[in-house]
C-alpha cells in the first residue's frame, strides 16, 4: 500500500512492505490546469503520457512504516505534481509553491491574501473564481485582482446567479509568491 501527503517541500510517504519506489515529478501549468478542471485536484490524466521533469529512486527500510523525504532544490519553488509508483500502485499529488496565506470568509464571498511569514496583505494577486452549479454544470464565474487590503470580493454580482451555486473552486495566484486552489461554499442565503 502506497499512501502520501505533501506538506510544504517535504512528502512524507506511508508505505507498507515496500523496498523501493520511483518518485516522478511533473512541473504543472496550474492557470492551465485549474481552468481544464477547477473542481478536482489530482491532475493525474493530464499527466499519464508525458515523461517526468525529474525522477528519483528511492530506497526504503522494510522496518519502518514512513519515510519522509524532501522535493528537489530545483523543484520546490515550481508547483509539480508528485507521483510515487511502487509495489504495482501509482499515487499522484500536487505540491504547490507558495508562501501565501489565504482566508475565505464564505458568508460573504470574500477572500484575502498575506503573506504567510508576516502577515502583510498581497495587493493585485490574481484570483480565478469558478462555480459548480446545483445541476453538476461547472463555468468561469469571475476574476480579478486583490485590492490593497489583499482582499478580493468573489461573490459579488448583478444577478442572482449566486443563488444557483453549489461551490466555488478558487485558484490563487500571485507573479512572485506562488499559487494555491481552494473549494468554498457560497454565501448561505
Amino acid at each position: 500500500m502506497i499512501d502520501f501527503k505533501v506538506e510544504g517541500k517535504d512528502v512524507i510517504l506511508d508505505h507498507q512492505n515496500l523496498e523501493q519506489v520511483t518518485v516522478n515529478y511533473y512541473v504543472m501549468d496550474i492557470e492551465l490546469l485549474f481552468s481544464r478542471n477547477p473542481f478536482v485536484q489530482e491532475f493525474g490524466e493530464e499527466f499519464g503520457l508525458i515523461r517526468p521533469n525529474s525522477s528519483q529512486e528511492l530506497k526504503l527500510k522494510k522496518d519502518q512504516r514512513t519515510t519522509k523525504f524532501t522535493i528537489p532544490a530545483k523543484l520546490q519553488t515550481s508547483n509539480v505534481l508528485v507521483e510515487i509508483v511502487g509495489g504495482g500502485q501509482a499515487r499522484l499529488q500536487p505540491a504547490f509553491a507558495n508562501v501565501l496565506s489565504v482566508q475565505t470568509t464564505e458568508n460573504y464571498a470574500q477572500v484575502k491574501v498575506s503573506e504567510r511569514a508576516n502577515g502583510k496583505p498581497l495587493p493585485k494577486t490574481y484570483v480565478k473564481v469558478y462555480a459548480q452549479m446545483h445541476d453538476g454544470n461547472v463555468k468561469f464565474y469571475k476574476d480579478g485582482y486583490t485590492d490593497l487590503r489583499g482582499r478580493f470580493d468573489y461573490g459579488s454580482g448583478s444577478t442572482n446567479e449566486l443563488d444557483n451555486v453549489k461551490k466555488f473552486s478558487l485558484l490563487v495566484m500571485s507573479e512572485d509568491k506562488g499559487a494555491l486552489i481552494r473549494e468554498v461554499a457560497p454565501p448561505k442565503r
